[in-house]
């Protein structure tokens, strides 16, 4: 199964959560969280059933600062917070945390094109512990040329310096609004990917494709597998999914938003590596001098319960071409 990597956290989200520019709406905060019954999981010796849930944090925040009629500073941050299982190991279940902060810029160079540039500092595990084990920077490059009022083209570059090493995403993507403005397509793919429509002013319904990829520092510990071995090395661990939604979404005085989604995953996984065992480097799906060796067995996929709170801005008509819509 492909994996993919998006360049926010769920927010997931973050997460990619969703990017679109030259909508006329901006996303300034949102949460979330999901939740997955427990799982099984299949090791050398069988398969055994996961002892807790799965759980999931995001939070969002966008603060947009408009310099003039073309240029947007982008400013924000988002934290995300997994509770999951370390499968294959005799332990309790444990908390990944990751921190990023948004900074750059949306640019409206001509009529017909735009840009927004960001940097996205992260570091995962608490603030109060932070080194270049657990640091990484991820950049984002995304350009939208627009063909008319209700059709926009997006092209770019995502790129982390991932724990197990440089991560590369090209990024291809269209929006699309019906003129009675009922039906909205908002792909950027390989990433992410939604389709809803709008069947009263306050009630939405979508279906929503998202991939991605976040790695996780796990500092020096005591581990014991579930073989009955033992491991005091550094790791990090790697989840990856592709995740498919149904979604209702209910519009409270048009800039409050509830979002009900119900989805499955597929090809999820949360694979533990020693530090230092990494990749030559990544290209969307494919590994180079990929020789690493996981420690640990795969969750098999599930269902995935969410529920999202988004606040909105909506821009005014004369603004849509000159403001993006942010992350």
């Amino acid at each position: 199964m492909l994996k993919f990597s998006s360049w926010l956290f769920f927010l997931s989200l973050i997460g990619l959560s969703q990017s679109a520019l030259g909508q006329d709406y901006v996303d300034l905060f949102r949460i979330q969280y999901s939740r997955t019954p427990k799982m099984g999981f299949q090791t050398d010796t069988g398969t055994f059933q996961a002892r807790y849930p799965i759980s999931e944090l995001g939070v969002d925040l966008t603060i947009p600062i408009r310099l003039n009629e073309h240029v947007v500073i982008i400013s924000g941050y988002s934290f995300d917070e997994l509770n999951v299982e370390p499968l294959g190991f005799n332990a309790a279940k444990n908390t990944y945390k990751m921190h990023s902060i948004k900074a750059g810029l949306s640019w409206q160079h001509n009529e017909t094109w735009s840009g927004q540039y960001l940097l996205l500092p992260k570091t995962t595990g608490s603030l109060d512990n932070i080194n270049n084990k657990n640091f990484q920077l991820a950049g984002l490059a995304l350009v939208k040329r627009k063909k008319k009022k209700n059709l926009f083209y997006r092209y770019g570059l995502y790129y982390n310096s991932e724990i197990f090493g440089p991560f590369f995403v090209p990024l291809l993507g269209i929006w699309y609004r019906s003129p009675n403005k009922k039906f909205e397509l908002n792909w950027t793919l390989p990433v992410w990917a939604d389709m809803n429509y709008t069947w009263k002013p306050w009630f939405t319904t979508g279906l929503n494709f998202q991939s991605f990829v976040r790695t996780f520092y796990r500092h020096n510990q005591n581990i014991e597998y579930s073989d009955g071995s033992t491991s005091n090395s550094e790791q990090y661990m790697v989840k990856a999914s592709n995740e498919i939604y149904l979604y209702t979404q209910f519009n409270i005085k048009k800039s409050f938003l509830i979002q009900t989604k119900v989805g499955h995953s597929i090809g999820r996984s949360f694979r533990h590596y020693n530090h230092g065992d990494n990749v030559n480097w990544g290209l969307s799906a494919f590994k180079f001098g990929d020789n690493r060796t996981q420690l640990n067995p795969d969750l098999k996929d599930g269902l995935i319960f969410q529920i999202r709170l988004i606040y909105r801005y909506w821009i005014k008509e004369e603004e849509v071409d000159e403001t993006a819509r942010l992350f």
